[in-house]
Order: structure tokens, then sequence, then C-alpha cells
């Protein structure tokens, strides 16, 4: 495991990577973090069984921005074709690594973008031309001259019904789109305890539910850089929704976490309260104007609103439920 030769490239490498200088016969050991090396040492192996050994890699430059490299191990084998050493090889594929993730992009914003046009067609075609079609016709019938003053105040009364109903529509739609829009907000530390105590404060202001047990654990993360407006609304809807959807009789237990993995943070919110079939619902779970439980008053746009935000952050959300056990979202966002 020492090194037998090598060229400038290499070099340059090695010294703007990790600050080392190759030298003839030393050991490569150095050359590696301890965590690095696990992974080295299993490639070695690989290589051996395999000949080859391919895979690409991302590492960070001095001013912030990333470099892609197409690395490739090689056996070498002697004349009597004895494993003798290795090739290890680094080809600079920054520019077509950037353009295939911009392609991946442009095609992941298209896919998301038709399916958004898709929502929007749906609630054109269903929550306004039902209220539109009530507006024509009330109109049209207050036209007619022999009505009772009585029965012109009722359809008055249903056409600013029908106004208010389509003003709602267009409220949420309008919400929707600005949070499509790019952010202009600026990103800034959010620590997750001074969020919840803030949330907690809100939430138990408008309900009448005192009874609400919070268990929180912020140890291993205890804040995030991102949007503090999106990460609040966020864990406000979560929240809501838990003491919203508690079981008849059973005090909410909220349980909050946070988890650091190798380049995201993990917050995982999880309660006691009634569950989601998602054998039947979950196709449906984050839809706009879905719900699942009428017992209580809502109409189907805070868990529509909590992915969409967790998208725009570059995050994940994932749910863990069943009827009558309790519900755990866990969401991923980049650190």
């Amino acid at each position: 495991m020492k090194i037998i030769s090598f060229n400038a490239l290499a070099q340059r490498f090695s010294e703007e990577q990790n600050n080392i200088q190759l030298k003839i016969n030393a050991s490569i050991r150095p050359y590696f973090t301890p965590e690095r090396w696990l992974f080295i040492k299993k490639t070695l192996n690989k290589v051996k069984r395999e000949s080859i050994v391919n895979y690409e890699i991302s590492l960070p430059n001095a001013d912030g921005s990333v470099k892609w490299f197409d690395v490739r191990w090689l056996i070498v084998k002697n004349s009597d074709h004895k494993n003798c050493g290795f090739i290890l090889t680094h080809n600079d594929i920054t520019k077509e690594k950037i353009i295939a993730l911009e392609r991946e992009k442009i095609t992941a914003d298209l896919i998301k973008q038709n399916s958004d046009l898709e929502q929007f067609t749906y609630i054109i075609s269903h929550n306004l031309r039902a209220p539109v079609a009530n507006i024509v016709g009330l109109s049209n019938m207050l036209k007619e001259d022999d009505l009772e003053h009585s029965e012109k105040q009722e359809m008055l009364d249903r056409i600013s019904i029908a106004i208010n109903n389509i003003e709602t529509v267009i409220t949420d739609l309008n919400m929707i789109l600005q949070v499509r829009k790019p952010l202009n907000e600026k990103n800034e530390v959010v620590y997750f305890n001074e969020m919840t105590d803030a949330i907690k404060t809100s939430v138990l202001d408008t309900t009448v539910n005192d009874s609400v047990q919070f268990k929180c654990s912020f140890k291993e993360a205890d804040s995030v850089f991102t949007i503090r407006s999106y990460l609040y609304s966020i864990f406000f809807n979560l929240i809501s929704n838990s003491i919203k959807y508690s079981k008849p009789d059973v005090a909410p237990v909220i349980t909050i976490k946070s988890r650091k993995l190798k380049d995201k943070i993990e917050l995982s919110f999880k309660d006691n309260g009634r569950g989601i079939d998602l054998q039947k619902n979950s196709q449906m779970l984050f839809g706009l104007y879905k719900r699942f439980d009428t017992s209580v008053e809502g109409k189907g746009m805070g868990l529509f609103m909590v992915k969409t935000q967790v998208e725009a952050l570059g995050g994940t959300i994932k749910v863990i439920s069943k009827p009558g056990q309790g519900t755990n979202f866990i969401i991923t966002l980049p650190i």
C-alpha cells in the first residue's frame, strides 16, 4: 500500500484536496480520513475481485463550489497474472455533471409544473365552476318581475355565499402560487426550541384543549439554516393537525425530535391521535382540498401546504400511520 509513481495532476489534486504532497514509497493511508479509509479498503477488496471499479465523488473547493470526479481503480498484474498493485485515476467531470444535474432539475421541475397544472385545472373546473354557475343562474332569476322581496333577498344571500366561495378559492390559489415563486426571504439560523415554544403559545391560545403534552428533543440538531416563515408554517400545520385530530377523551401527546444525518437534518412529528388509513388514502394524502376526517372543521389545505413548503426548501416528507395508532410525519431538510 505504498505509492510507486504519480503524475503532476495527481500531485496538484492531493495538495488541493488533502493539503498533503505525494511522495514515492509513502503509505497511502495518511491521504484518507478514518471514515474514508474504511470505504477505500472495501473498494480495494472489490477491485481484487472485479479488476476495475468506477464511482463518482464530489469535493468542495475553497470558494464553496463543488468539483465532480469520475474515480477509477484498476488492478495491476505481473507476468504471472498475480495482483501486484493498483492504479487510481481521478477524471474531472464537473462540467458534464453540472449539465446532467441541471437537466435532471429541469425534468423534475417540468414534471412538478405539469402536476401543478393538473391540480389547478381540477380546482378551476370543480371549485370555481359550481359557484359561478350558481351566480349566473340566480342572476337570471333575479330578472323576473314577479318575485317577492323575500325571494329576492334569499337569492342575493345565495349569490353572496357563491362569491365568498370564489374568493376563498382564489385566495388559496394565490397562496399556493406565492409558495411556488423563487424564495426572496434570506436564509437564517432557526432554532427548533424557539420555534416550538412560539407555536405552542399560539396554538394553545386558540384552542380550548389545555391538556396538550409536548415532548421535544433537539439534542442532535438544535437548528437549521433555512427560511423562517416556511419552517414556522410547517411546524404550525403539523402541530395544529395533531391537536385537531386527537382521539376523543385522550390528551394529545406530540413528540418532536431532530436527528442529524450526513448532509441533512431529520425532523419527526409524532402524535397519539386518530391516525390515517394509508392503504386507502396514501395517494391523496397531500392533495389540495383532500380531507379524510370530516368530523372536525377544515378544508384540506394544511398538509398540501406542508408538502409544498418542505419541497420548496429542498426537503422531503413521508408519513407513518395506522388508524387508531397515531401519525408520524418525518421531514428531511438540507443542512
